[in-house]
């Protein structure tokens, strides 16, 4: 979670969150290699809600969510982890 997000519900673009979470997985292919990249789970660690866990899930180096404040409400927790798939 951008450090601008924290204790404030906004969230990162998917853009933004894939642009960090693509260094995140070049960092690992780096320390150890590709397939280690490719087989570690990197999720966005944000305010993520139903209206943006759509387009956070459509990017290739997002591989989940932590879900905060909306898991507390049974159907918009539903919702995220029910996301719909997104072609890009």
């Amino acid at each position: 979670e951008p450090v601008w997000a924290i204790g404030t519900g906004k969230v990162a673009t998917p853009e933004i969150a894939q642009d960090v979470h693509k260094v995140c997985r070049d960092i690992v292919a780096d320390m150890y290699d590709h397939g280690v990249a490719h087989e570690c789970r990197i999720l966005y660690g944000g305010s993520v809600s139903p209206e943006s866990v759509d387009g956070l899930m459509a990017k290739p180096d997002i591989d989940g969510t932590l879900v905060g404040g909306a898991s507390l409400d049974d159907s918009k927790f539903g919702r995220i982890i029910n996301f719909e798939t997104v072609e890009e």
